[in-house]
């Protein structure tokens, strides 16, 4: 079977990167002179562009950044983040500028880029300090550095983020280091988030029980194929989305669950 090819970035994507990211004023982008600009585009891909004889400086990244191959965008996209990183307070006139919810979608773009396949965001509404430490560092590992070195803080995230759920409830877990799939099993089987699961309850109970099979794979993968440890050989770009991805559904799940819970 042939790969997917990794589909470019569409003309409502670039439009969110211009306005709801960098910004405009009167035409121009952020604070981008037609010098800085120009060598955004040398640094990120030695390309050429020049800026002045073609346009303002918001439609010639537009163009340019629509023109380019999917690794060329993922690679300006990148560097976009570095240069405009996130709000660390929502503006109140524009909610959606530079706020979390865009950059997940960034992050998830990028991903999408470079390997085929997007990430999944997730959102927690009262993470712990260690979790949510976690899931920041994962996002900004992701920008910089790609999938392999986001993989060791998204388990770290998930791993604090059950402990929390275990405290919450005063389910107490056997061990001083219990490990995931430990934690898990003491949820599924004491929860309250997890006692009713409502229609084809055994099917849904089935699909935890093979998540729990994936957990017992995360620990492998992170202390022997992550930059948790000075491991020569990493999983592959792919494979790190793969792990990336089925740890966020998992949180994003038990957190939907915890808050229709909490109704």
């Amino acid at each position: 079977m042939a790969a997917t090819s990794p589909q470019p970035l569409t003309y409502s994507e670039i439009g969110t990167i211009v306005y709801d990211w960098i910004g405009v004023d009167g035409g121009y982008l952020g604070d981008f002179s037609y010098a800085k600009h120009d060598r955004f585009w040398r640094q990120v891909a030695s390309l050429h562009v020049d800026t002045a004889s073609n346009s303002p400086t918001r439609q010639c990244f537009e163009d340019t950044l629509g023109s380019v191959d999917p690794g060329t965008q993922a690679a300006a996209l990148r560097e976009i983040l570095v240069l405009y990183p996130p709000l660390d307070e929502p503006d109140p006139e524009n909610p959606r500028f530079r706020s979390a919810a865009t950059h997940t979608k960034i992050l998830g773009w990028i991903s999408r880029l470079e390997t085929g396949t997007a990430t999944v965001g997730v959102a927690l509404a009262s993470p712990s300090d260690l979790v949510q430490r976690a899931l920041n560092d994962a996002d900004a590992l992701l920008a910089s550095s790609g999938p392999q070195s986001a993989v060791d803080r998204v388990h770290t995230a998930l791993h604090g983020y059950l402990h929390s759920l275990c405290e919450e409830e005063n389910i107490v877990v056997g061990g001083d280091r219990p490990t995931l799939n430990q934690l898990f099993k003491a949820l599924r089987d004491n929860h309250s988030a997890l006692a009713n699961l409502g229609s084809r309850e055994d099917d849904i109970r089935k699909m935890l029980g093979s998540m729990a099979t994936i957990l017992d794979v995360l620990n492998p993968i992170r202390n022997n194929a992550s930059v948790a440890h000075p491991n020569e050989d990493l999983v592959g770009p792919a494979e790190a989305v793969l792990v990336i991805n089925l740890v966020r559904t998992m949180l994003g799940y038990l957190e939907q669950r915890r808050v229709q819970n909490s109704r």
